[in-house]
C-alpha cells in the first residue's frame, strides 16, 4: 500500500491565497473521484427519470414521486461528497488522490441539516420580519443571511451542528476571523453561481433553459414536463447537461470553501494534517490520517497551555501503541511541564525500560538524569538495567555518574547475574579516573571468578589492550551485535 510521504507542516508554509488558486480549483471537479461521483449521480437520476417520464400521463403521482426520489437520492449523494471535499480540503488534502483510504466520514445528515438551514432561516426571517419589521429591514436581514451563508457552511463542516450553523453570532465570528477576504470569497461564490447559469445558457440555448438553476435538476424536469412535447433524446440530454453542470459547480464551490478554510486554518482552529501542496505518492491510510489528526490536536492543546487534556489524548494513543518511543518522548515532556511527580516517576520507569530494551542507552541516560533532578530517589525497577546506564555514562565521559549508578551493587543484590558486568563497568570507571592498576586488578578478578560469563570475555579484551595504555582502555569495546537505531529521545516533542 502506498503511503503519503511525510510532508513538512503545511500550516507552517506560505499558502497560496484562494483568489490566486482559482485556476487550479476549476480543475478539481475533473479529478477522478469527483468526476466519477458526478457521472454516477447524474446517470442515476437520468435513468430513473427517463424510465418514469412516459408514465407521467397515466400515473402522474407515482411517476412524479419516483423522479423526485431519484433526484433527492442523487442530490444527497453528491452533496455528501461535496461536504467531504470541504472537510478534506480544510485538513490540507487539496488533491482528491491524497484522500485517506477510509470510508467517507461525511455524515449524510450534514447536507440535510445544511438544506434545512437554507430553508428554515430565510423562512423565519420573512415570517417574523413581515410581522414585526419594516420591509427594508427584512431585505437587510436576508442580505446578511446570504453573506453569512458561506460561514454557516464552514461552521457546519467544523462542528456538524445545526444549532451552530444557524447561530448568527457563531457564523459572524467565523467570517470576522477571516477578515476582509471573506467578502472576496462571497463575491467569488456569487460569480460561480452566475457562471453556472451562463454555462447552462451556452450548453442549452433557449428561453426555457436559460433560467434553469445549475444545481436543481428538478426545475429542469418541471420545465420539460410542462412545455411542448419534445423527443426523449432531447429531454434526456437536457437532464444530463443540467445535472453534470450543476454537480460540477457544486463540487467547485465546496472546493473553494474548503481551500479558504485551509488557508485560514490558524484563525479557524483547524488542525492541518494533510500534505497541502506537497507532492505525495499516494493516499494516506485511514490509521495514519487519524494518528496525524490526533497529533495535530495535541499540538494545539499544548500551544494553548492545556497540558492535562493533551496528556489524556497521548495516554489514549499509547494504549494503542504502547511501544512507540516517540509518543513516550512527547508524554514525558508534557509530564515535566505538568510537574506531577508520581505520574512522572511512573511513566519514566516504563519509558526507561523501553529505551534500554531497544539499546537506546544515550536517550535512556538523558531520561534518567531529567527524572533524577525532580525525584532524587528515582532508579530503574530492574537492577539489571543499572550497568547499561552506567556504561552510557562512561561513554558520555561521566565517570562520577557511572560510579554512583553501580555503587554497592554486589551488596544490594548478592548473587545477581549482572555482578560480573558491574565489575567490568567499575573497571572502566577506574580507567577514566587514571587508576589503571586498580582497574586491571578488578578485571582480572572478573576473569578468574566468573570465567564463563560474557563479562569475562569483555574483561579479557580490555586486559589484552593494556599495552595500549589506560586512555585506550577507557574507550568502549565494539559490541558484536549492531544496536537498534536510536529513536526520538526524551525531551523531544
Amino acid at each position: 500500500m502506498n503511503e503519503t510521504a511525510t510532508p513538512a507542516d503545511p500550516s507552517a508554509v506560505a499558502v497560496t491565497p484562494f483568489w490566486q488558486r482559482m485556476p487550479r480549483l476549476f480543475l478539481f471537479p475533473l479529478q477522478r473521484a469527483p468526476l466519477l461521483r458526478n457521472v454516477f449521480s447524474t446517470l442515476l437520476f437520468c435513468v430513473v427519470a427517463m424510465f418514469s417520464y412516459p408514465y407521467l400521463a397515466t400515473a402522474p403521482l407515482r411517476a412524479g414521486l419516483l423522479i423526485l426520489f431519484a433526484w433527492c437520492a442523487a442530490a444527497l449523494y453528491i452533496a455528501r461528497f461535496a461536504f467531504l471535499v470541504i472537510e478534506r480540503s480544510a485538513f490540507g488534502y487539496l488533491d482528491s488522490r491524497t484522500y485517506p483510504r477510509q470510508e467517507e466520514s461525511g455524515d449524510w445528515r450534514r447536507p440535510v441539516k445544511m438544506f434545512l438551514v437554507m430553508v428554515v432561516v430565510p423562512a423565519l426571517i420573512i415570517v417574523v420580519g413581515h410581522l414585526v419589521l419594516p420591509g427594508v429591514l427584512v431585505l437587510l436581514a436576508l442580505l446578511a443571511f446570504a453573506l453569512l451563508l458561506p460561514a454557516s457552511v464552514m461552521v457546519m463542516t467544523m462542528t456538524d451542528s445545526f444549532a451552530d450553523a444557524v447561530n448568527p453570532t457563531r457564523c459572524a465570528r467565523t467570517a470576522w476571523s477571516i477578515g476582509p477576504p471573506y467578502l472576496l470569497l462571497c463575491l467569488f461564490l456569487l460569480m460561480l453561481l452566475i457562471g453556472s447559469q451562463q454555462a447552462l445558457h451556452v450548453l442549452l440555448p433557449g428561453p426555457g433553459h436559460a433560467a434553469a438553476p445549475a444545481a436543481d435538476a428538478a426545475h429542469a424536469v418541471d420545465a420539460a414536463t410542462t412545455a411542448a412535447p419534445v423527443s426523449m433524446v432531447s429531454l434526456g440530454l437536457t437532464w444530463l447537461v443540467v445535472s453534470l453542470v450543476g454537480n460540477y459547480f457544486l463540487v467547485l464551490t465546496c472546493a473553494l470553501i474548503g481551500y479558504t478554510m485551509f488557508q485560514y486554518n490558524a484563525v479557524l482552529g483547524i488542525a492541518v494534517v494533510g500534505p497541502g501542496d506537497t507532492r505525495v505518492r499516494g493516499p494516506m491510510s485511514s490509521s495514519a490520517h487519524a494518528r496525524r489528526l490526533r497529533e495535530a490536536l495535541i499540538g494545539k492543546l499544548v500551544a494553548a497551555g492545556e497540558f492535562r487534556e493533551a496528556i489524556e489524548l497521548l495516554s489514549d494513543e499509547l494504549r494503542a501503541r504502547p511501544a512507540d518511543l516517540s509518543l513516550h518522548a512527547r508524554l514525558h515532556t508534557l509530564l515535566l511541564h505538568e510537574g506531577a511527580k508520581p505520574r512522572i516517576e511512573d511513566h519514566a520507569e516504563r519509558y526507561l525500560e523501553l529505551l534500554l530494551a531497544a539499546s537506546n542507552v544515550k536517550e535512556a541516560l538523558t531520561l534518567f538524569e531529567q527524572t533524577r533532578k525532580l525525584i532524587p530517589t528515582f532508579s530503574p525497577r530492574d537492577p539489571a538495567r543499572l550497568p547499561q546506564l552506567a556504561g552510557a555514562a562512561i561513554e558520555a565521559i561521566r565517570p562520577e555518574l557511572a560510579a554512583e549508578l553501580i555503587r554497592g551493587f554486589d551488596r544490594k543484590y548478592p548473587g545477581h547475574p549482572k555482578i560480573p558486568e558491574v565489575y567490568v563497568v567499575g573497571g572502566r570507571v577506574l580507567l577514566q579516573a587514571d587508576r589503571a592498576s586498580e582497574a586491571q586488578a578488578l578485571l582480572q578478578h572478573v576473569t578468574k571468578s566468573y570465567p564463563d560469563s560474557p563479562a569475562a570475555a569483555e574483561a579479557k579484551r580490555y586486559l589484552a589492550r593494556f599495552e595500549a595504555g589506560a586512555s585506550a582502555l577507557a574507550a568502549p569495546i565494539p559490541a558484536a551485535a549492531t544496536p537498534v537505531p536510536a529513536q526520538r529521545g526524551p525531551g523531544e516533542s
